[in-house]
């Protein structure tokens, strides 16, 4: 099976297995899955980096907790919005491999994931109207920047172009208008803009902590794809800063 159709198959899995947690009738299913894929990604960057298993499930769990229980949610999104900025800076050519970015990379992953379930509790819609717009650029700058792309623009990740970043960014746009007619997304042109260059840092994010681990996938828990983090990458950084700009 070539690589596409594996990446498509268990892309339709990973859409349906969301799907089932938003629509379900309870919202303590959401956050079970969203926490399933915190602590996935967080365990996932523990092994990149070689920090203690323990130490980690116990945090990024605890991390979790306080947050679906705590009465104001507002010290999380703030922290996750300080630790995307953060996490920003490792973007940097100079940033190399350091205690701050090792210890903090875990639990950036947990507060990026929790923000998309606070996202779910603002607006179960607009939570649907997000997810699709990240699926719709990660999807089509792989698509457009694997068989047209030729400008690279990054050495973080030099598989990426701007021939499909700029095709991602076109058609989350279009996808916008459209989710817009039936989905009423507060200020979708923006929205989407906002999502579709986030995403793409997110990514790179990503991709810079595998480059300083020197891995090639995060895991191998989902085929075709490689792990939950690179997965999730994109949702992890922009969840934040978007529950920010719907919320303001």
């Amino acid at each position: 099976m070539n690589t596409l159709a594996l990446r498509s198959i268990s892309g339709i899995v990973y859409t349906v297995l969301f799907l089932g947690a938003i629509y379900a009738p309870r919202e303590e299913i959401f956050f079970m899955w969203c926490a399933l894929l915190g602590i996935g990604a967080a365990l996932e960057i523990r092994g990149m980096f070689r920090l203690p298993r323990q130490l980690v499930f116990i945090g990024s769990s605890l991390t979790l907790l306080i947050g679906y229980t705590s009465e104001s949610s507002i010290f999380f999104v703030y922290a996750g919005v300080i630790a995307t900025l953060l996490m920003s800076i490792t973007l940097l050519r100079r940033c190399k491999k350091n205690q701050f970015h090792k210890y903090l990379s875990p639990l950036y992953a947990v507060l990026g994931i929790f923000n998309l379930f606070l996202i779910y509790q603002l607006d179960t819609m607009w939570c649907l109207g997000i997810l699709a717009l990240v699926w719709t650029n990660d999807s089509m700058a792989y698509l457009i920047g694997s068989k047209i792309g030729k400008t690279k623009v990054s050495s973080i990740s030099p598989n990426k172009s701007l021939e499909g970043y700029l095709g991602g960014t076109i058609t989350t746009v279009l996808v916008g208008y459209i989710l817009n007619q039936y989905l009423p997304l507060p200020h979708w042109f923006i929205l989407s803009i906002s999502i579709s260059i986030l995403a793409s840092l997110g990514d790179l994010v990503a991709s810079k902590m595998k480059r300083l681990t020197d891995v090639k996938d995060s895991g191998r828990v989902i085929p075709g794809h490689g792990g939950i983090l690179d997965r999730i990458d994109s949702l992890i950084y922009l969840s934040p800063v978007i529950y920010l700009l719907l919320t303001l």
